[in-house]
This record gives C-alpha cells, sequence and structure tokens, in this order.
C-alpha cells in the first residue's frame, strides 16, 4: 500500500507551462530531469457509478507496452490517496476491461470488489495524458512537477475534451516543501489549487452518471 501525497492546479492555457520551463526553476528550485512520459487510462465502474460515489476509483493504466491496474481511495490532507498498484498481463487487463474481476489476481481489484457488492463494472471513462515530468531535489526532499496535456474521452469514444493540468506530487521528505512549492506557483501564475481527482474531472466533464449534478 502507498498514499500519494499532491497538490493540483487546473491550467487554462499549456502557455503557463512554457513560462515555467523558461525560468528553469520553482521556488528557487531546479528543474531537473525532464521526461515525456505518454499514459492511456482507462476508469472502471458500474453504469451508476458505483465506486465514484463511495470516492474510490478503479483505473487501468497503459504505459510502455505495460498494464498497471490501480485501486485509489480520497483521504484527507492538502490532497492524499491511499493507492493499491499491481502489474497486469496483457490476457488480465482485457479481462478486467471485459468486467471479468475473478480472472485477475492482486490487491487493487480486490480492494474494489469489497466496493462492488458483486455489481458488473465496464469502462466508464478513457483519459489520454501526454505527461511531461520534471524532478526538483531539496536536500532529503523531492517532488515531481508533471505538464499534463489531458484528453477526456465519453465512453463511446466519440467525444474528446482537452484540458491542462499542473500536478505536483512529494516523492520524499516533509509535506512542508510540497505546500512551499504549490504556494509560489499558486502566486506567480495566479493557480487556483484543485481537489479533483482526473476521474473525478471526467466524470463532471461528461455528466457519466445521473446522480451527478
Amino acid at each position: 500500500m502507498a498514499y500519494e501525497v499532491e497538490v493540483k492546479f487546473q491550467v487554462t492555457s499549456p502557455q503557463i507551462f512554457d513560462l515555467i520551463r523558461a525560468q528553469k526553476q520553482v521556488a528557487d528550485y531546479r528543474l531537473t530531469n525532464q521526461r515525456i512520459i505518454p499514459q492511456r487510462d482507462t476508469y472502471l465502474d458500474t453504469l451508476a457509478g458505483t465506486l465514484f460515489q463511495q470516492g474510490v476509483g478503479l483505473r487501468l493504466r497503459e504505459k510502455k507496452g505495460a498494464y498497471v491496474v490501480t485501486f485509489k481511495r480520497q483521504l484527507q490532507g492538502i490532497h492524499v490517496r491511499m493507492e493499491l498498484e499491481d502489474a497486469l498481463t496483457a490476457v488480465q487487463a482485457q479481462a478486467l476491461l471485459n468486467g471479468n474481476l475473478v480472472d485477475v489476481s492482486g490487491e487493487a481489484v480486490q480492494a474494489a470488489m469489497a466496493y462492488l457488492q458483486a455489481e458488473a463494472i465496464h469502462p466508464v471513462l478513457h483519459v489520454e495524458n501526454t505527461r511531461e515530468s520534471w524532478h526538483i531535489h531539496a536536500g532529503a526532499g523531492g517532488v515531481e512537477i508533471c505538464f499534463d496535456d489531458v484528453r477526456y474521452i465519453n465512453p463511446e469514444q466519440t467525444q474528446c475534451i482537452q484540458e491542462y493540468e499542473l500536478e505536483l506530487e512529494l516523492k520524499a521528505g516533509d509535506v512542508a516543501l510540497l505546500q512551499g512549492i504549490a504556494h509560489a506557483l499558486s502566486q506567480q501564475y495566479n493557480l487556483i489549487p484543485s481537489s479533483q481527482s482526473k476521474y473525478e474531472r471526467g466524470v463532471e466533464l461528461f455528466r457519466l452518471f445521473a446522480s451527478v449534478a
């Protein structure tokens, strides 16, 4: 089991990313180790959004030909999520997409099944993200800063909505480091922190479940 401690900002234009790149630093910390990481995510839930309504999510990620299933649950704090993650084979990934949970081993799916009460799941949201990842190293601490070019795609794959997100995740050290960097970004670029996960944002954009306003 792992815990994510992160801060997110919805960004109105990728020009914010250009400005940060040009500065080559945030809060006097130098940006290093740029990487481009394409990600393809499928979120699975019941047609009524049983997992979503309980504040949890089940995500299948494909990255560089590998598959990982992740169960996430919101916890209290600046933005803290409990995370269970398991690597899958291509056969297991397809079984998951088909809703055959009993054919997929691992803690992540087992955790989701406890919330489902034998209800069937389906792919309900697709997210394609071109992630540009940078790192800040500060003594014993470290923060990953990600420029996300996100495309939310509806279940029928007939609609696509593009947005931009700036995500900061604490990799090592005290949460005060993350808070200080987030505050500096917020002040310098007039950004407002967002508590939404990408799953929550996609549900909102497409109004996926009838009980979601």
